[in-house]
């Protein structure tokens, strides 16, 4: 295998892969790689000509939704939905792009992650003479923006575009649920060791802010950041929710209250003067459905709002869990 040249990596997000790699930030490579977006244009090649690789898990999602799946003949490991991506070669992963492979497979466009995919990686596939398209989401609304683009990009809009609009109205539905009930300050944690979570920037927030949820780090100027344990505890967060990877239902949510033992959320169990800790206001769910800016992040938002539902029941009987109080 021959690397791309890459920035410099942080040694703690290397551990942070198998929790949630789309979490992964590299904030250097951003104004740049937003210019590149800015200034390509379509796919020169015939539709049938096409064949591209996709360098972000949630790129590859995004594909398929879009209805361009069939274009995709690689993509980076952790690409796992939809089931065809698993069939997918892998040329790489968020840190190592294989050289010999992209280029055995004929690659003529990469999906690449504003933001996120290394300006060296992008040169470097360029320099090979591979269209590289830049995809850029910050908000809910850059996902059913990003559909319509690969839409029109691979000649798939009309599949793109149903799934554009389902998307925004299931999102609508959402915002008209929503209600003036105080927000619930929630700690969401990507990592253990090291304790990593979510800025300000994070498309997460908006999540949050659909179930009447509020993200204690949202001062955070970072899209993810490693925290101390003292800033949790400082916050007094009411519901605290682990990325892990599990399946994760409406059904089980009532099963999981109470406080676990085990990892990842045990470390926690001793700190008492945390309410979510006092009150038994613990979630595990799969990081795709609440950090991978795709359309499923909805479904994760849904699980979500049930969730934090249940918590205003329980508080609304036990003044020590009141969320009202604070």
């Amino acid at each position: 295998m021959t690397d791309i040249p890459r920035a410099s990596w942080p040694r703690t997000l290397k551990l942070l892969i198998p929790v949630a790699i789309f979490v992964i930030i590299f904030t250097q490579s951003a104004n740049a790689g937003r210019a590149h977006q800015e200034s390509q244009t379509a796919p020169p090649k015939t539709q049938a000509e096409i064949r591209a690789i996709s360098l972000a898990p949630h790129l590859t999602e995004l594909m398929f939704t879009a209805g361009a799946g069939p274009h995709l003949v690689g993509v980076v490991e952790w690409s796992d939905y939809p089931e065809a991506a698993l069939k997918l070669p892998r040329i790489g992963d968020a840190f190592r792009f294989d050289i010999e492979r992209i280029v055995a497979l004929d690659t003529t466009h990469a999906l690449a992650w504003t933001g996120g995919t290394p300006m060296a990686a992008v040169q470097q596939l360029e320099s090979l003479g591979v269209e590289v398209i830049a995809v850029e989401i910050q908000t809910l609304d850059d996902i059913s923006l990003a559909l319509r683009r690969l839409g029109r990009l691979f000649n798939s809009a009309e599949t793109a575009e149903r799934a554009a609009v389902a998307f925004d109205q299931q999102k609508q539905t959402l915002i008209n649920k929503r209600n003036n009930d105080p927000q619930l300050a929630l700690f969401y944690q990507v990592s253990e060791r090291p304790l990593f979570t979510l800025g300000a920037p994070h498309v997460i927030n908006e999540v949050f802010a659909l179930c009447g949820a509020r993200n204690i780090f949202d001062g955070l100027q970072t899209e993810a950041s490693v925290v101390g344990r003292e800033a949790v505890i400082a916050a007094k967060p009411y519901a605290i929710i682990a990325g892990t990877q599990h399946e994760t239902n409406a059904q089980n949510l009532a099963t999981e209250m109470g406080w676990p033992e085990q990892p990842p959320l045990g470390h926690w169990g001793k700190f008492e003067q945390i309410p979510a800790i006092t009150c038994g206001h613990a979630w595990t769910v799969d990081p795709a459905l609440l950090v991978r800016p795709t359309p499923r992040i909805l479904d994760g938002a849904v699980l979500l709002c049930v969730w934090i539902d249940q918590i205003r029941q329980q508080s609304a009987s036990n003044q020590a869990c009141n969320i009202d109080h604070d």
